[in-house]
């Protein structure tokens, strides 16, 4: 007990000796493996996702697989047919989550008569959920649920989120809905427990069985059949590849719409597998990445760590050679060298824990759909860190293999092992310099795709027209009556200088499919593909900067006139003005209009915007009747900042105060399509930084060391007449090597990788020499500013005093 308490003095004391190679060492440490722990957590909830749902092994998901495309089963029927039909299945279920259905803006009225309002999401979802699930209800009777139309199961959590108890069976909430201008009173009738975590049932507030909602249950509306997630539960033992295999041979009829049965082969995916039923590339897992980026921090961060140790090992040989002259086993030379490298250690785990408990809260608040759980980082912190305490072991046994072959004589002289100590350090720091590389290049190259797509998004409008143009929207049966009066106060307001309608806002254009749409001298295979559709008023292509190529707009009288494409133009081999085309708009008979004019193309089809960007597309005025409406206004570019809040006051008058209402600039919609890319961005240009920081302070430390060490040969060379221009030369021209040498190994990796991740986007930027050139001068001027005060110092240096400290 006193030879470890010994131990730890001189273990210590070596640290205090070295303060500041220690403190990088530690900061260093502490922030890459904290970093890590956060992005390895996305990782871990990936692959666990789901995996907390009981019998979850048996639990499968209902698809179809086609020719052209895989897709979950959407029918409700086809998992209780399979459950009927198949004896290996042993109960099936179906839930609806179809928003805006199954959203509810809860008004809860207190006894003062003031009230409370809750936006809550909720399944709809048959009698068999909660034994499918082995959901356990907390309070209420079984059969009287089973019995009640619209009963509300809700969790343990929102219960008291709601009304502070648990005990809220026969309690009341009021469902304001002003899209349809409804009020609706819901009886809770049920409280279960909360759903599993890290699951896709965790983001729900509770069920509603039993629904009389018209949109789901009549047998009418296409949600009926075509708006649920399937689920089976197969038996134990069954093996669901020769399941499959069955299903394969045999064709599952069910109902697809009122009058017409569904014939198709299905199959059953594990639930815990459910993403793999989605083409996904590598650069679209964004657990992956995350890991990635977390595991490069580390190494950047263990590389200094490793060095300090190793470097304050080695400089322990001799010590180390007189105590096993002097009887010391290598047992207590272990001792020696674990205890002083598992200190610093843990000193950078614990301080690890507390910038993971300073950093979580704000990562929580800047992405309120995705939380970090401060418990389970704590947990990867600590599995961590008794990894490394084993590999610390590790490595001190290691070395004392390697103390083992080295004589007394050889300890006393150490100088070839110190020269390969040197080797090492250049390696690892040549690897911090790789990884810096990495990351800058991928924060460039990622933020000019991300300012592309929004280029392409906005099509070209400068920062100033995309911030002062508004998406304002005037949909729902509460806002509906109101319109025209929005609308003249909109044009006659002096701030505002374009008012426009519109059926879609920015959303760009709807889709018509199959039958939706004819016009003449078209063929079978032009006829079945998809197209394009926008209501609006002319003042639309001004506001978007979109150019006449051919004809001329239609005006705000015409009714019967309609303007197309580029995409659209090229499909016929003839100039498409003066065509008839018909079409469909919201179920209505089919609607004539003459083509009078071509305009240029801009990315329209958002959701496919990095397959198919720009569909043929068809601009038609704007009907009085339309069921949708946006208002795109444009306002002077000094009052943007103030007029969202002025429009939701004005929205304000006409609905619910707690109704959210959709008022958001053209650069708020853009920013919504590349949200994944900015977020990528932002990731990357912090653990750039901090790779940065991490890796400037090992070379600081690693310089230090190198011209301590040389301070004899420099005043030695002084003598001989060097001058300060050639020492500091002489230390600089083995740091630029190894940035040469770094950017010689990184770029061709990146390169490989960009062009593979640039191959997911239609629209893709150029990789061109100049930024790997300016990334290199980059990191050149940082690593220089780093080093020179060490090298200027070791320069000036009198050769006279380090000669007499010899």
């Amino acid at each position: 007990m006193n030879m470890i308490q010994h131990h730890i003095k001189l273990a210590i004391r070596n640290l205090l000796k070295y303060k500041t190679q220690s403190l990088i060492s530690i900061i260093g440490l502490a922030v890459g493996v904290c970093c890590f722990a956060i992005c390895s957590y996305t990782l871990r909830v990936d692959l666990n996702w789901n995996h907390s749902i009981k019998e979850v092994e048996r639990i499968c998901i209902v698809f179809t697989e086609t020719e052209k495309s895989t897709q979950t089963s959407y029918s409700p029927f086809a998992s209780a047919m399979l459950a009927k039909e198949y004896p290996e299945i042993e109960s099936a279920t179906a839930y609806s989550q179809v928003q805006p259905y199954t959203e509810k803006l809860c008004e809860i009225r207190k006894t003062d008569g003031t009230a409370n309002y809750f936006k809550e999401l909720f399944v709809f979802a048959d009698h068999h959920f909660l034994d499918f699930f082995n959901i356990r209800l907390i309070n209420g009777t079984p059969n009287e649920i089973d019995q009640t139309p619209d009963a509300i199961l809700v969790t343990e959590k929102t219960a008291n989120r709601l009304f502070g108890t648990t005990d809220v069976i026969g309690k009341t909430f009021t469902d304001i809905n002003d899209f349809d201008d409804t009020q609706k009173v819901f009886t809770i009738r049920g409280v279960i427990e909360n759903f599993p975590k890290q699951s896709d049932l965790e983001r729900y507030s509770g069920i509603e069985l039993n629904t009389t909602n018209e949109t789901i249950c009549s047998p009418d509306r296409y949600i009926y059949y075509d708006g649920f997630n399937s689920f089976v539960k197969i038996k134990p033992g069954i093996n669901i590849d020769k399941l499959n295999e069955k299903l394969k041979k045999s064709t599952l009829k069910y109902p697809k719409n009122k009058n017409e049965i569904a014939e198709s082969i299905v199959q059953l995916k594990p639930l815990t597998k459910r993403n793999t039923l989605y083409k996904r590339n590598f650069f679209s897992d964004s657990g992956t990445i995350f890991f990635i980026i977390g595991l490069l921090v580390l190494l950047t961060a263990l590389f200094n760590y490793v060095l300090f140790i190793i470097g304050r090992m080695m400089n322990r040989i001799k010590e180390c050679g007189i105590r096993q002259v002097n009887g010391a086993t290598k047992c207590s030379i272990f001792y020696l060298l674990f205890i002083e490298a598992s200190i610093a250690f843990l000193i950078a785990c614990t301080c690890s824990f507390a910038i993971a408990e300073l950093v979580i809260p704000h990562i929580n608040s800047l992405n309120p759909d995705f939380s970090i759980d401060n418990s389970y980082v704590v947990q990867l912190l600590t599995q961590y860190s008794i990894i490394g305490l084993g590999g610390i072991a590790l490595l001190c046994l290691i070395v004392i293999h390697n103390l083992g072959k080295i004589s007394l004589i050889q300890s006393l002289f150490s100088n070839q092992i110190i020269r390969r100590h040197s080797v090492l350090r250049n390696i690892f720091i040549s690897i911090q310099l790789v990884i810096c590389f990495l990351f800058l290049r991928t924060t460039w190259f990622i933020k000019q795709q991300s300012d592309l797509i929004e280029y392409r998004l906005t099509n070209g409008l400068s920062e100033t027209d995309k911030t002062s143009t508004f998406d304002v929207s005037l949909n729902g049966d509460k806002l509906t009556p109101h319109r025209p009066e929005i609308l003249q106060k909109l044009q006659q307001d002096p701030k505002v200088e374009i008012v426009c309608r519109n059926g879609m806002g920015f959303s760009g254009a709807w889709q018509l499919r199959e039958g939706s749409f004819s016009w003449e001298g078209i063929s079978d295979e032009v006829a079945k593909s998809t197209m394009g559709h926008i209501y609006t008023d002319p003042s639309f292509f001004e506001l978007v900067n979109q150019k006449l190529r051919d004809g001329r707009l239609y005006n705000s009288e015409e009714t019967d006139k309609a303007v197309v494409n580029e995409s659209f133009a090229r499909l016929f081999n003839r100039n498409p003005i003066g065509m008839q085309i018909n079409v469909r708009y919201w179920g209505t008979e089919m609607s004539n209009f003459q083509v009078v004019g071509i305009v240029s193309d801009f990315m329209n089809n958002r959701y496919e915007m990095n397959t198919r960007p720009v569909l043929p597309c068809i601009y038609m005025p704007f009907p009085e009747n339309s069921i949708n409406m946006s208002c795109l206004i444009k306002i002077k570019p000094e009052y943007r900042k103030e007029f969202p809040e002025i429009m939701k006051a004005e929205l304000s008058k006409y609905v619910n105060q707690a109704t959210p209402t959709y008022i958001f600039s053209m650069k708020d919609d853009s920013g919504f399509y590349v949200s994944r890319e900015q977020n990528i961005f932002k990731l990357t240009t912090i653990f750039s930084i901090i790779s940065i920081i991490i890796s400037l302070l090992g070379i600081y430390a690693s310089v230090t060391l190198s011209t301590d060490r040389r301070k004899k040969e420099v005043a030695i060379r002084k003598i001989n007449g060097a001058t300060p221009a050639t020492i500091v030369h002489m230390f600089c021209k083995s740091n630029l090597l190894q940035l040469f040498v770094s950017a010689c190994i990184a770029f061709p990796i990146l390169i490989l990788l960009l062009k593979s991740w640039l191959e997911s986007y239609a629209e893709r930027i150029s990789i061109g020499i100049l930024p790997f050139i300016l990334i290199f001068l980059l990191m050149a001027a940082i690593v220089a500013f780093t080093i020179i005060w060490q090298l200027w110092r070791i320069a000036r240096i009198n050769p006279a005093e380090v000669i007499k400290s010899e």
